[in-house]
């Protein structure tokens, strides 16, 4: 509206009639068309806010780093696991202990970061195969064989987060983690009798042509940390007479956090959970103070997005999807699938430039589904048709096919009729 005006004002010939006029539109309707502009520009920072969904604080931030630049003091990312920070030497009396239980004693984790299609062909070849190596303990060098099996645990770790938004009423979306399938697990095929406080000090493991390959000292890491928290003040009878309210406050003046209270429900009686802004409300038969188990979701800084290797399932903020993400409706489009592929802030390596819809043929496929452990009661998964959505990139990475996978996984989600994987092209 400005520049109009302005265009106007120096069509006017006459100078007087040119300053007066533009006296009088500095002096009234340029300021109501700031007022107003700058009152439209709230209403819709307002819709915006009101619009995004109450589930942004839950967004999963990953990486994986090397033990060594693992900063313990960092309050960002966590250690899936935090025996993977437990350093030689080790007690040996630890595999004695797992032997004597019958289980099966492992050495570690190795960590490839190979492409997916290259990973699977290198599974294949393990099958029955040993590898020779030593272990050295305090008092004595061992002659031993090892097998290597995919580590499975990080994924079980994610199959409990599920179970956790479930049981919290949050909803579920698929976690973007690529190292955590480019694990193998060293697994003791020799028995050994160890002597008493004989520690394990050094394992040396010849792994032939994958000794290029492997990478140790490698740690997954996660924006969860999780620990016991106590309820402030005693549990006040809830409104039913029969359970008590129990109040978890929880105060970060910097960080944003996320929560969700893992229990038993029921050795811990919860039978329902109750969302605030700074607190939880937890309902349980328990008549006493108590310590919950809880799995904090840290938000980010914004210096911590230089984190390195770092991804996340954070979406691009936009008013359609939080709009879109209020609602159940699926539409079911092209254009929605193109769009439910491109909303993801930190995946922009690949596009979506095509979709296929076949009937299953045993075909091996370049991705694989990430939500596994989610259960289709009511479609056999082998009479699915196969959605095949082809995907083009500039750099084909390591992990290219596995960000592949996430679409695929969480495309899934709103087309459960379908088996989705992904293609190159």
């Amino acid at each position: 509206m400005k520049e109009h005006w302005q265009e106007r004002l120096l069509k006017i010939e006459d100078l007087d009639e040119r300053r007066l006029l533009r006296s009088v539109l500095l002096a009234a309707f340029t300021n109501i068309e700031d007022y107003t502009n700058s009152q439209l520009e709230a209403i819709k920072q307002r819709v915006f806010e009101e619009s995004k969904p109450d589930h942004d604080q839950f967004n999963i931030y990953t990486s994986v780093v090397s033990v060594d630049d693992y900063d313990p003091i960092n309050d960002f990312l966590f250690p899936m696991n935090d025996n993977d920070l437990v350093e030689l030497p080790m007690d040996a009396t630890v595999i004695a202990d797992i032997v004597a239980a019958g289980g099966v004693p492992t050495l570690g984790k190795l960590y490839f970061e190979l492409d997916h299609l290259e990973l699977l062909e290198i599974k294949k070849t393990l099958t029955g195969r040993k590898f020779k190596g030593q272990l050295k303990t305090s008092r004595d060098l061992h002659e031993i064989e090892i097998i290597l099996v995919p580590y499975e645990g990080y994924m079980n770790q994610i199959e409990r987060l599920y179970e956790l938004y479930l049981a919290n009423d949050v909803v579920w979306r698929t976690v973007l983690h690529p190292s955590i399938h480019k694990f193998l697990e060293i697994h003791l095929e020799t028995k050994i009798e160890f002597k008493k406080h004989e520690k394990i000090e050094e394992i040396i493991i010849d792994l032939e042509e994958l000794d290029a390959y492997k990478q140790i000292n490698r740690i997954p890491l996660w924006n969860i940390k999780i620990e016991p928290f106590s309820n402030q003040g005693f549990p006040m009878p809830a409104g039913d007479r029969i359970h008590y309210e129990h109040v978890l406050i929880f105060k970060d003046d910097v960080r944003e956090l996320g929560y969700l209270i893992d229990s038993d429900s029921e050795a811990d009686g919860i039978i329902h959970t109750r969302r605030l802004a700074d607190r939880l409300v937890l309902t349980s038969a328990k008549d006493v103070i108590s310590k919950w188990k809880l799995w904090m979701i840290v938000s980010p800084l914004e210096a911590d997005l230089d984190f390195p290797n770092l991804t996340s399932n954070r979406k691009v903020e936009s008013f359609i999807d939080n709009f879109a993400s209020r609602t159940e409706r699926v539409i079911r489009t092209i254009g929605e699938i193109h769009r439910q592929a491109s909303l993801f802030a930190d995946i922009d390596q690949l596009k979506l430039v095509d979709i296929e819809i076949n009937s299953q043929n045993g075909a091996i496929y370049e991705t694989y589904p990430l939500n596994f452990f989610m259960k289709d009661e009511v479609r056999v998964n082998g009479d699915k048709r196969i959605m095949k959505l082809k995907f083009t990139t500039d750099e084909i990475t390591p992990f290219t096919r596995d960000v592949m996978s996430f679409l695929t996984s969480e495309i899934a989600l709103y087309f459960p009729e379908y088996r989705c994987v992904g293609e190159l092209v």
